[in-house]
This record gives C-alpha cells, sequence and structure tokens, in this order.
C-alpha cells in the first residue's frame, strides 16, 4: 500500500468518523479518540518519519556503488603527436571499494536504533493525542452533569424567589426576598463559569476533532476508570525513545572505533594502446589509518563522551517520570480520600442540616435565609462529589495511557 493511499485512507477515515459524530448527534469516548488518532497531524507527521527510519534501515550498511574510470594513458605533449588521442592508450576500469565489516554492522545497528527511536515516538504520539482527547471528553462528560446539578437548584430559585415575591405583596418579610435574589446572583455566576469551562472543554476537543467537537458527549466512563491503575515506569514510551538513542550513540561509537581498521578496494583496468593491443591490471587499495592520535582517536573519545551523555539523559528522564507518577498516586489517594468522606459524612450531614432548616421555617421558628444556605451547602457538597469525581477520572487518565499497557 503506498503511502499516498494511506493518507488518503487516514482522512477518509477521519471524515467518516465525524459524519457519523454528526448524525448521531453525539460523541462517545472511543468515537472521539478514533477520530483524533485519525485526523492528528502531529500522528501523521510522526508515522512518515517512522517510515523514513524504516526506509534507511535497507541501505545500511551496503557496499558503496562501484565506479567506472575511462581515460588516456600516455598522451603525448610535444611532438608531431602532441595531444593527439589516437596515439594514446584509451584505459576502463571498473572499482569496488569495501568498508571493514565492523563498519557496515555499526551502520546497521545506527539505523536500527534510529527505527525504533521513532517507533517509540509514534507510539509516545499516539497516547499523547489519546490522553489529551480523553481530558476534554472527560471535562464535557462532568459539565453535563453539572449542569444538571444547577438547572434544578435554578428552578427551586425561582420556585423561592416567587414565594418571597407573594410574601412581600402580602406585607412579609424583606429579608428572605434578598436572599433569593442573592442566591439567584450567585447562580448565575455559577452558570457563566459553567459554560466558560464548557467552552474551553470544546475548544481542547476541537483542537483533535474539529466540528465533531461541538456535538454533546455522550455514553459511560470507560472500564478502565475503575479498574485501578498499575503503572511501570519502564512502559513509558519517551523511555524507549531514551533507550534507543543509547543504542544510536553506542552505535555511533562502533563506527568511530571501527575507523581504526582499515577499508580496502579493488580496481580492474583494461587498456588499448595505438597499435590495437590489449592490457589488463588489477590494483588493491588500503586504509592506512597510522595518525589516529589527530583523526580516530578524537572521533572515538567523543562517542564515548556521547554515549554516556544519552545514558545519564535517559536517567534523568526516568527520574522526572518516578516523581510525576509518584505526585499522581498522591493526588489520587487524597482525592479518593476527600471523596468517600464526602459521601459517608458531608453529603448525609448537609441533608440533614437542610431538613431542620425546613422543618423550622414551615413551623415558622426560622427564616428562608436558613433554608437557602443549607440548601446552597448541599449543592456545594453534590458539586463536590462532580469534581472530586472529575479530578479523579483526569488523574487516573494520566496515569493510564502513559504506560502503553493497552
Amino acid at each position: 500500500m503506498s503511502s499516498q493511499f494511506k493518507r488518503q485512507h487516514r482522512w477518509l477515515l477521519g471524515a467518516l468518523l465525524c459524519a457519523s459524530s454528526l448524525a448521531a448527534h453525539a460523541l462517545t469516548l472511543d468515537e472521539a479518540l478514533a477520530t483524533a488518532e485519525a485526523l492528528a497531524p502531529e500522528l501523521a507527521a510522526r508515522n512518515a518519519a517512522e517510515r523514513a527510519a524504516q526506509n534507511l534501515t535497507r541501505s545500511a550498511g551496503a557496499l558503496p556503488d562501484p565506479k567506472l574510470k575511462v581515460g588516456l594513458d600516455d598522451l603525448p605533449l610535444d611532438g608531431a603527436d602532441r595531444l593527439k588521442p589516437t596515439t594514446a592508450m584509451r584505459t576502463i576500469g571498473l572499482m569496488q571499494e569495501f568498508p571493514n565489516s565492523d563498519k557496515r554492522q555499526a551502520e546497521r545497528q545506527l539505523a536500527q536504533a534510529q527505527w525504533l527511536e521513532s517507533q517509540a515516538h509514534v507510539h509516545a504520539e499516539r497516547l499523547s493525542i489519546r490522553r489529551e482527547t480523553t481530558l476534554a471528553w472527560l471535562s464535557l462528560y462532568f459539565a453535563a452533569q453539572r449542569t444538571v446539578l444547577l438547572n434544578e437548584q435554578e428552578a427551586e430559585n425561582r420556585t423561592a424567589l416567587a414565594a418571597t415575591k407573594a410574601q412581600l405583596a402580602g406585607g412579609g418579610n424583606a429579608t428572605d426576598a434578598l436572599a433569593a435574589q442573592l442566591e439567584s446572583a450567585q447562580l448565575a455566576d455559577a452558570r457563566d463559569e459553567l459554560i466558560r469551562d464548557q467552552a474551553k472543554a470544546r475548544a481542547m476537543l476541537a483542537r483533535w476533532l474539529g466540528t465533531a467537537a461541538q456535538q454533546p458527549v455522550s455514553g459511560g466512563l470507560p472500564d478502565w476508570l475503575g479498574a485501578g491503575t498499575h503503572t511501570q515506569i519502564d512502559d513509558q514510551p519517551a523511555l524507549h525513545a531514551a533507550g534507543a538513542q543509547a543504542d544510536a550513540a553506542r552505535a555511533n561509537l562502533a563506527m568511530a572505533q571501527a575507523t581504526l581498521k582499515p577499508d580496502w578496494g579493488v580496481e580492474l583496468k583494461f587498456k588499448r594502446d595505438g597499435m590495437g593491443q590489449q592490457l589488463g591490471m588489477v590494483e588493491f587499495s588500503f586504509d592506512l589509518p597510522v595518525f589516529t592520535r589527530n583523526r580516530q582517536d578524537p572521533r572515538i573519545a567523543a562517542a564515548l563522551d556521547e554515549v554516556e551523555q544519552r545514558e545519564a539523559e535517559r536517567n534523568a528522564r526516568r527520574a522526572e517520570y518516578q516523581q510525576q507518577l509518584d505526585e499522581l498516586h498522591a493526588d489520587q489517594a487524597a482525592l479518593q480520600a476527600q471523596l468517600t468522606r464526602l459521601n459517608l459524612t458531608v453529603l448525609p450531614l448537609a441533608a440533614r442540616q437542610l431538613d431542620v432548616a425546613l422543618a423550622g421555617y414551615r413551623a415558622g421558628k426560622g427564616s428562608l435565609a436558613d433554608v437557602l444556605n443549607a440548601r446552597k451547602a448541599l449543592l456545594s457538597g453534590r458539586l463536590r462529589v462532580i469534581d472530586l469525581n472529575a479530578q479523579i477520572a483526569a488523574v487516573a487518565t494520566r496515569l493510564y495511557y502513559p504506560t502503553g499497557a493497552h
């Protein structure tokens, strides 16, 4: 399959997935991920680089092309036959150079390491796209839950505003009316913040999906969110790429060390003099690496330093990833503990507080402001549940996708 056909197939798949999302008027996470992978130019670039690196492995370590030589020997420079080609000896030759086997093997190892590095970059790019798409989709998913909760609170607020208006008409307490109006303004602020968050999430999703990001999200959360994460640090694709870079550095070192061994070549030459007599000649050539102090030794030393550099960079990156994973696990534990406490303690207490406030208000022993404050506390707790679930899902996403375990 040609690379052009693959590109056309990828874009056609993306268009079909996008059209499917538009027709269904909803966007599941699986559809979002498939569309993002099909349309992402970053992934297309990485795939092209991987194909280029793979093609280079086919030529690595091959013999150089032979050389054809033609010329004139013994061309007179003076006398009656000065510069006459017919009096010179015509030559034709074929020369082939043979780099030493260690050098050719090092070239193959270098090309293989660069191909493996490009494969790791493709994998890392794919995971990054899936992670960012999932985070955007989750933001819209939980924003939809906040919308439902906010709609309920606004409906209750409208009921309270109507009740206080009727009370004021009958000479009731203005404090309750002011409390309901204040809550109405606060809910309007919450609505503005929710609209802003949804717009940001759609903008992030549109970065990967285009117009399909305008559709509402649908479906449930992915199964792996509740299955727990078992991240292995060495599964990080970036560490695979760093390992391939270290292998490439070692191949460069082997290539530099191979220059201590001589390359050689052979040339076959045929001659014909002006009298038509044919002659043959065979010549061999050998490199003489005798000035290694000024040529080969510095290159070998530089290659050794590069190997040390790449190994140190891989170790530094591994330590950085370990720190990030430890921090994410700490966030996950804290968020889960807060969610458990919220569900088992805070929400039941807030619900009980609202019941008490409502009973007091109906008995004429409390104010509407007490009811609104209790209801606000319960709403805040319910919103906090959604926020904690959203944060836990985001942490789990960041833990899951870099592993490459799926």
